[in-house]
């Protein structure tokens, strides 16, 4: 009886300490680098020799992330179009970002660029949040990212990089 109290004991100290941790302290105010990853879909409307339109949808992981930040471990989700005129690109759309604990991030994309290319300037405006996050303003500015091959056509996967500040009320 006492082994099964000690071992019992012993495993109850253990999740303790493993959910306290994997519940850290959300940091009001911040900045720093993240990583993540995503795929997506997309649809092309050709409309004569120099435009286009086109629709995505990306979901997404977060694998790096400032300490204590709102996106430590978050994915996300986004549907947005892109416009291009002569190659030069537009694109907008909203996003969501969804914490462990379920609180989300809401989001507007804007970004620019040149088809075929690297977007030359990426940004995510932070527009509110529930829980946690209820409040929230910040950005998140796109870097130049790896190019990575497609899996299947009809879709994309590729990498994000880039930088995030934020702050909550």
């Amino acid at each position: 009886m006492k082994k099964l109290t000690i071992t019992f004991l012993a495993v109850a100290v253990g999740f303790g300490v493993m959910v306290s941790a994997s519940h850290a302290e959300l940091a009001k105010e911040g900045s720093g680098e993240y990583l993540s990853g995503k795929s997506g879909t997309f649809e092309i409307l050709k409309l004569g020799k120099s435009r286009m339109q086109m629709n995505w949808i990306v979901s997404g992981v977060f694998v790096e992330a400032p300490e204590n930040s709102p996106l430590t471990n978050a994915s996300f989700y986004s549907i947005g179009t892109l416009h291009a005129v002569e190659g030069k690109t537009t694109n907008t759309g909203g996003i969501v970002f969804t914490r462990p604990n379920g609180d989300q991030i809401f989001g507007i994309f804007e970004a620019s660029g040149v088809l075929g290319g690297p977007l030359t300037s990426a940004i995510v405006t932070f527009t509110g949040g529930t829980g946690e996050c209820t409040g929230i303003e910040g950005k998140m500015k796109g870097a130049p990212r790896p190019k990575v091959k497609s899996s299947k056509k009809g879709s994309w996967q590729a990498i994000g990089v880039g930088s995030v500040t934020w702050k909550i009320p």
